[in-house]
């Protein structure tokens, strides 16, 4: 736990540094990855350092500085715990479990990893892609980056995303003491499966809002340009922190339900 909470912390600050997290970010960080090491040993954790790290990398493409949706590249404590809350929560529970419900709940970690992982790659690919991202709910164009817009390339960078972090989930690493491999299948597919709950929440229940003043959509209560917003559709209580959480809970979830589904072998 000790070595998991330097390691959490030594990371943490060089991404502070690096300008991806806030300072509150950068203690959140901190609690959510020595939660996930110590759950989880080196292979969670490198799980979540890979979405991390990639989501960053991602999201410092050229071509999308102008989103509405963007908060900035620096992840607040909010942000970390949204996306990493889910996960972090089911890795310490699983250090507690007796070794069949361990499994299950290592599968729901990496279930919510592989969710904020698809998630941000199908928002960072698709919202560069040329093709024009049309909402989930209606099928109708929308605005690149809105809440609920899907593109092929965004669909395709999710399943990629999904897969990566399964395929991290079942390879070894010597420094793990119990060598629990997770479940591939399970985690993938919840991934996946996590990142459309995503969108399909971002098109019903998230709240949108809309400037007046600069006639555009966007998710803040007051816009860039000062003035204040109104909600135009979605719940004004479900923002995209909370559409955060309920998706990771629900790709956790799912690689659970498989988890339980498939016969016990290599999966």
């Amino acid at each position: 736990m000790t070595f998991g909470l330097a390691g959490a912390a030594a990371i943490s600050l060089i991404a502070r540094r690096a300008g991806a997290l806030s300072p509150d970010g950068t203690f959140a960080a901190t609690g959510v990855g020595a939660a996930v090491v110590a759950g989880s040993g080196f292979r969670g954790g490198a799980m979540l350092v890979a979405f991390f790290v990639s989501s960053t990398l991602l999201g410092r493409l050229p071509g999308t500085a102008d989103l509405e949706q963007r908060r900035g590249r620096e992840r607040d404590a909010v942000q970390v715990m949204a996306n990493g809350g889910v996960a972090a929560a089911l890795a310490l529970a699983s250090s507690f479990a007796p070794e069949q419900s361990r499994s299950l709940l290592l599968a729901g970690f990496g279930g919510a990893v592989a969710t904020a992982t698809a998630d941000t790659w199908a928002t960072e690919i698709g919202s560069r892609s040329h093709t024009q991202p049309r909402s989930i709910r209606t099928m109708r164009p929308t605005a690149p980056g809105a809440s609920g817009g899907v593109t092929v390339a965004g669909l395709m960078a999710s399943a990629v995303g999904a897969a990566l972090i399964a395929g991290m989930a079942s390879t070894p690493f010597t420094t793990d003491s119990d060598h629990t491999f997770m479940p591939v299948i399970p985690i993938a597919f919840g991934g996946f499966s996590g990142a459309l709950v995503d969108s399909i929440l971002g098109a019903t229940v998230q709240v949108v809002r809309f400037c007046d003043a600069c006639a555009v959509e966007t998710e803040h209560q007051v816009h860039h340009c000062g003035a204040p917003t109104r909600v135009t559709r979605g719940a004004p209580w479900c923002d995209n922190d909370l559409v955060n959480v309920l998706a990771t809970a629900a790709g956790a979830t799912t690689a659970m339900l498989l988890q339980v589904a498939i016969p016990n072998r290599r999966r």
